[in-house]
């Protein structure tokens, strides 16, 4: 009952409350009230659409209907805002999403897992009525806890994931506080069915060392180009990004110190070569990936307790 009490109203926006500019409407109204999305559709002139929102728990619910239109979550608008991830069922129409290199069409009732952190185009070739689930992601991971892994995920009329998607087609905007649990219980409720419905989930990367060693080799190998970055490494071994931080994190480290690390030793070996005394030590810093001599030489230094060139006298003393 104190979940009840406690429950923001539910929020409504329309175009048919703006008498012009109805598409401009619909984007700020997504953009502030929703998610930041690139929105765009040919019938800019005679659009309309609504969106209904009430919070249920930790989760936001979201009924959107809308004319045409094509939907991307872009790289720029993720850096604004990270939404965690988003179960969306479509109730009327056609949909096609893509995220991570996949296509999905989506049915009326069916449910789509998506990571909201990842970039994802929705195409809408006629009028949709859908409802959109957004997810926190600290709250998910208590009931799935890698769900970056299993995105996209289709969920349609079979075993858990035709439970799933009829308790999510059964919320409804006007009766959210006429249900016989708390809103906090609902979301809960639902969460659960979408842990049954991913089924059993696969090995996280603490226990998965050999996608850490593969992650460590391709580090290795391509140290030299001063460009490598995560979401290179995690594209090349097809896990997303998430994954790839949450690898190393599994073993008490990061991306970038391992890169670090694999950068300074690579050079130290470079350093301690005889054949080599006669490179610059600027072409050893370029060849392990660093662009910048001083940067080179304060991470060497900081390392290793000794400037690069000195390094460099000192190995060659050492050797009879």
């Amino acid at each position: 009952m104190g979940d009840r009490l406690q429950t923001a109203p539910a929020r409504h926006w329309s175009t048919d409350e703006v008498a012009n500019q109805a598409f401009s409407y619909w984007v700020d109204t997504v953009c502030d009230r929703f998610l930041e999305l690139d929105i765009d559709s040919p019938l800019r002139e005679h659009f309309h659409a609504r969106l209904d929102q009430c919070e249920l728990g930790p989760a936001t619910a979201n009924w959107l209907c809308a004319d045409v239109q094509r939907v991307r979550r872009t790289t720029a608008k993720i850096a604004r805002a990270h939404p965690g991830f988003l179960l969306m069922q479509l109730r009327a129409g056609r949909v096609q999403i893509r995220q991570a290199g996949r296509i999905t069409p989506l049915h009326p009732g069916e449910c789509i897992l998506l990571d909201g952190v990842q970039p994802y185009e929705v195409e809408c070739p006629e009028a949709t009525r859908s409802f959109v689930l957004q997810l926190p992601e600290e709250w998910l991971r208590r009931w799935v806890r890698f769900p970056e892994r299993l995105t996209p995920t289709r969920f349609a009329a079979q075993g858990w994931s035709a439970a799933l998607c009829a308790a999510v087609g059964s919320l409804d905007i006007d009766s959210c506080d006429d249900l016989a649990l708390s809103r906090g219980e609902v979301a809960d409720q639902v969460a659960a069915l979408l842990k049954l419905a991913l089924g059993p989930q696969p090995q996280d990367a603490a226990g998965d060392p050999q996608l850490r060693d593969r992650l460590m080799r391709t580090l290795r190998n391509g140290l030299s180009d001063p460009t490598l970055s995560p979401a290179a490494v995690a594209a090349e071994h097809h896990v997303s990004v998430r994954t790839l931080h949450y690898a190393f994190a599994a073993a008490g480290t990061t991306f970038i110190e391992q890169l670090m690390h694999a950068r300074l030793t690579r050079a130290r070996e470079l350093l301690s070569d005889p054949r080599l005394r006669d490179v610059p030590v600027i072409e050893v810093a370029a060849r392990c990936g660093f662009t910048d001599p001083s940067h080179f030489a304060r991470r060497f230094r900081r390392r290793f307790g000794i400037a690069p060139l000195a390094f460099r006298r000192t190995a060659g003393d050492a050797r009879p």
